[in-house]
């Protein structure tokens, strides 16, 4: 068994003793009121994963100043938030865990949410130029001398609140495109005076922002401040300009430093998603370490304790934050000390826990959610309770949705049996496994089956239910998770010989040429795109509606990578360009309104899917009493499948 011991050492920032190496990087949780007072499910969540044995908690970024009040935030920019970061204080002390908190204000970034906020008469986007930002077409206002002195003031108050309730350190965020990074960045800081120009000059203004920081909180209470280690945009942040900066930030009263990356027009390097390599950022942290005294915290993408403790080992760090791995899994540290590698449901990295747009209503309103763990957020509501009464239950369907409610309708105590028609479980998702990049998409069809078989449910593969045997079965609840198959759109010449299906193309049944045409720009489009142009072939991808839209637009971050990857790998794009009709040598599409032929030696179809409700259809006329999830509902992400999957085990 490879040992994480130097993971789970002790360790200082400051004054701050600290249980171990791990930390739980923040990120927003969505989960607050309007004003942005903290919910019992948000310190609900924190506990989890400080009894989960992380040694430090950063909570989520704040507001820390009235002027940048932004939907989705916690609030920090009065008094009266004091009383409710302190419960989450507690909460996480009870459990041996230290808690920072982080303050943040989001200059520029204000702009996008002008239209949605109540209160706009109290709202400045302060910047240090007044730069047009391309996502909105205007500028934040240049910070005046006396702008300065009211962030420094303000911002700083945030951070005296941090210390009044309790906690054991503050965060300042620095980085990811925030007020700070418009200041350090040469993009978006074209000043003449003290605080722009030279890198030491802009980083000024973030130091004197540590500096009245430590005036306000002493000389003893810690300091963490986060930056960007580079932003990868061309003329911005560089690593060689961080190392300048890093130094600077010590000697004005940072006790630590947390090295990420990115800007606002790059944050798919703030959230690297499957197409990254793990670890994508280290080397910042690396570098960072070379030239300060004080601990450094390395992030992004880090879910492997082995992994995180090679890290340590080799010197590129001295703490290790992890986001969505822990919210994936918020036993993680301790399965870790444990040496029960085996047993943690990793993060697969697929960005939905950002993806508003994918979300349905109620989700929004409850916060934050995750494909793998559907208890997130929602910690108190989904532990597992011993049902009323124990029955006979059968649920139609392997994939994601059946799995997952199969093992909790077995772990509640009913008597389960789980029929899937293929030779083996995970149904759509185990196609999307099989696709480049994607591969830690098996581990939790892994983690699943491990479930199944520790719950004790009855697996029978290579069975296809029917009603007659529905009927012989006489289960006492049926639960129907019959999925869907690959839309065929109605286009003359569809049914050339040319024309495969996507997810024939993944698992190999469909060969392809070496000019290629991708029907379809939303993400299966893109990613089959994407990889048939890394294997050297000539890829055009045509798309109904714009690349990566469909009604809703894809999680933004994964968009950019997939968007930037075409890109590089010269990708022929043709936006809102509906197929006229299939040839045996390739396509005409309606491009503005004119026909244009496009060559092709396959043509392959990624339109996604139609739900399989002949069986349910079929029950439901026969006068049964079922409850349909996941795909053969309506075929959406993987992450509504299991969740619907995870609420009927729990209802019935």
């Amino acid at each position: 068994m490879v040992q994480v011991a130097k993971l789970f050492e002790p360790g200082k920032i400051g004054s701050m003793e600290v249980k171990n190496r791990v930390i739980m990087a923040p990120m927003g949780t969505s989960s607050h009121s309007t004003e942005g007072f903290i919910q019992p499910r948000t310190v609900d969540y924190y506990v989890a994963r400080a009894k989960g044995g992380v040694g430090l908690v950063i909570a989520q970024s704040s507001q820390a100043l009235r002027i940048g009040r932004a939907p989705g935030r916690a609030g920090l920019y009065d008094d009266k938030f004091i009383p409710g970061m302190a419960g989450v204080a507690e909460a996480v002390h009870k459990h041996g865990a230290k808690i920072a908190w982080q303050v943040l204000y989001h200059g520029k970034l204000l702009l996008q949410w002008i239209d949605q906020i109540p209160y706009p008469w109290e709202t400045r986007a302060i910047g240090p130029s007044a730069i047009p930002w391309v996502r909105v077409g205007t500028s934040p206002q240049e910070a005046t001398y006396e702008d300065i002195e009211y962030l420094l003031d303000n911002w700083s108050e945030a951070a005296r609140r941090v210390k009044s309730a309790g906690l054991d350190a503050v965060e300042i965020h620095g980085g990811h495109g925030y007020g700070i990074t418009q200041w350090l960045s040469p993009r978006d800081n074209k000043r003449n005076d003290e605080y722009g120009g030279s890198p030491e000059n802009r980083a000024r203004f973030a130091c004197e922002l540590i500096s009245r920081v430590r005036q306000k909180v002493g000389p003893d209470f810690p300091i963490i401040f986060r930056f960007s280690g580079a932003d990868f945009m061309p003329g911005g942040i560089t690593v060689e300009q961080s190392v300048i900066q890093a130094p600077l930030f010590v000697k004005a009263g940072a006790d630590a430093l947390h090295v990420s990356a990115c800007e606002e027009e790059s944050t798919q390097w703030q959230f690297p998603s499957y197409l990254f390599p793990d670890g994508a950022i280290i080397h910042l942290a690396g570098a960072i370490k070379k030239v300060v005294n004080v601990p450094v915290i390395a992030v992004g993408k880090i879910w492997d304790p082995k992994f995180a403790e090679q890290i340590l080992e080799e010197g590129k760090a001295d703490f290790i934050a992890m986001g969505r791995a822990l919210l994936a899994d918020p036993e993680l540290p301790n399965k870790a000390k444990e040496g029960k590698y085996d047993e943690i449901r990793r993060c697969i990295y697929c960005n939905n826990c950002l993806n508003r747009s994918a979300w349905p209503e109620y989700m929004q309103k409850l916060g934050r959610t995750c494909t793998v763990n559907s208890a997130l957020l929602r910690e108190r509501e989904f532990e597992i309770k011993p049902a009323a009464k124990t029955k006979r239950v059968m649920v139609v369907g392997g994939g994601v949705a059946g799995m997952e409610a199969a093992r909790v309708l077995s772990e509640r105590g009913h008597l389960v049996f789980l029929c899937e028609k293929e030779s083996k479980l995970g149904g759509q998702f185990a196609i999307a496994a099989q696709q480049p990049h994607k591969e830690a998409y098996a581990s939790f069809i892994e983690y699943q089956q491990k479930g199944l078989a520790r719950a004790g449910v009855n697996v029978m593969l290579n069975i296809e239910v029917t009603r007659e045997m529905i009927d012989e079965a006489e289960p006492e609840a049926l639960v129907v998770a019959t999925g869907a198959t690959p839309l065929v759109p109605d286009i003359p010449g569809v049914n050339c010989h040319n024309v495969v299906q996507a997810n024939d193309v993944i698992t190999g049944r469909a060969q392809v040429g070496d000019r290629v045409i991708v029907v379809g720009g939303r993400l299966l489009g893109m990613e089959v795109a994407l990889a048939l142009a890394e294997q050297g072939k000539r890829v055009t991808l045509t798309t109904l509606h714009f690349l990566g839209q469909n009604g809703a637009p894809l999680e933004r971050n994964l968009y950019r990578a997939l968007r930037n990857g075409l890109i590089e790998h010269e990708v022929n794009i043709f936006e809102n360009s509906p197929v006229w009709e299939i040839r045996e040598d390739g396509i005409y599409i309606a491009f503005h309104n004119e026909l244009v032929f496009l060559r092709a030696d396959t043509v392959i179809l990624a339109l996604g899917a139609k739900p399989e409700r002949k069986l349910a259809e079929e029950l439901r006329e026969a006068g049964y009493c079922l409850f349909e999830i996941g795909d053969c509902v309506q075929p959406r992400d993987a992450m509504q499948a299991v969740r619907e999957g995870a609420e009927i085990g729990r209802r019935i």
